[in-house]
């Protein structure tokens, strides 16, 4: 597998649940290897897998950047002991960036999810049994 497409299967299995669980049979890390081989992704759709998540870590690069100068300004009006409305504002502001990235998230999960076959949907299903695609619940941090 190349090295480029190793990094993009990698960002799909950040979507999903638990890859790192030592519960799960073989416990350990996992990686896109894993993810390919445990759901038997042909050639056609680790291309397909590659150009969606490609396309989902471009449009996040924006809001990356955003999200951490939100962060610092949120970090120096604490610091500053700015007034709780600004803090609110500072906050609120961060949030709506950290929805922004997880709606990308989503949006390239589902588009992965609708390229699996009805049995590698429900491999997948059974990785995301343990509280969603981060393993609490929802799609977390990245």
């Amino acid at each position: 597998m190349t090295r480029r497409l190793s990094v993009t299967l990698l960002v799909a299995a950040a979507a999903l649940p638990v890859l790192a669980d030592p519960g799960f049979p073989g416990g350990g890390p996992r990686g896109p290897d894993f993810l390919a081989g445990y759901l038997g992704l042909s050639d056609a759709q680790k291309e397909q897998a590659k150009a969606i998540f490609e396309a989902a870590d471009a449009a996040a690069e924006t809001p990356r950047g955003e999200l951490q100068s939100a962060r610092e300004a949120l970090t120096a009006a604490v610091k500053a002991g700015q007034p709780d409305a600004a803090l609110d504002q500072l906050s609120a502001a961060v949030g709506v960036i950290e929805g922004q990235l997880t709606a990308i998230r989503a949006k390239a999960t589902a588009k992965f999810y609708a390229l699996l076959t009805a049995e590698q949907k429900q491999k997948y299903d059974q990785l995301g049994e343990r509280g969603g695609p981060d393993g609490r619940g929802g799609f977390g941090r990245r």
